[in-house]
């Protein structure tokens, strides 16, 4: 009788430590899009550059930098910077600086691991100049020395101050 009793004991032991030892598979798949937004910040002389498309449509799929991290709910919560790590190797790869209209897909492939596929138009900087009035009024990237009320821009082509009133 004991002996049974010490074998049911294992088995429950050998059955419960078994069930605890499964992992949790997660899949996850995401798709999002970025958009180019100026940044306004302050200069001394406001510069501006034409973006040059490089290239057609490119798609762009990352699997090496996340080949170690299988998806758990855990891992889950690294997957924005998961994307800005494939961002950065899609214009690596093509010699951008961005990629244009980019789209983000990330899945979980049939392996349990990250996959981010980008796509765009990859692009680069040129023709950097100073801005001139009309392109300062245009893309509005001027210093701005501020009062509580007024504002001052100047362009980088003139020496005329435009005060704006707030």
């Amino acid at each position: 009788m004991k002996r049974l009793f010490l074998c049911i004991v294992t088995l429950m032991s050998v059955i419960g430590v078994s069930a605890q030892s499964r992992m949790e598979r997660v899949e996850y798949q995401e798709s999002s899009a970025r958009n180019i937004e100026p940044q306004q910040s302050v200069m001394i002389a406001p510069l501006i550059a034409d973006l040059e498309i490089i290239s057609d449509k490119i798609y762009y799929t990352e699997v090496d930098a996340f080949k170690n991290y299988e998806v758990t709910l855990a891992i889950v919560q690294f997957i924005p910077d998961f994307k800005k790590v494939a961002l950065s190797r899609a214009a690596r790869h093509y010699s951008a600086d961005v990629i244009v209209g980019a789209t983000v897909d990330v899945i979980t492939n049939s392996s349990g691991k990250i996959e981010i596929t980008i796509s765009g138009y990859p692009a680069r900087y040129t023709n950097f100049r100073n801005a001139t009035s009309e392109e300062v009024s245009l893309v509005g990237a001027a210093k701005s020395v501020c009062d509580d009320d007024i504002g001052i821009l100047r362009s980088a082509d003139s020496r005329t101050d435009i005060t704006i009133q707030k």
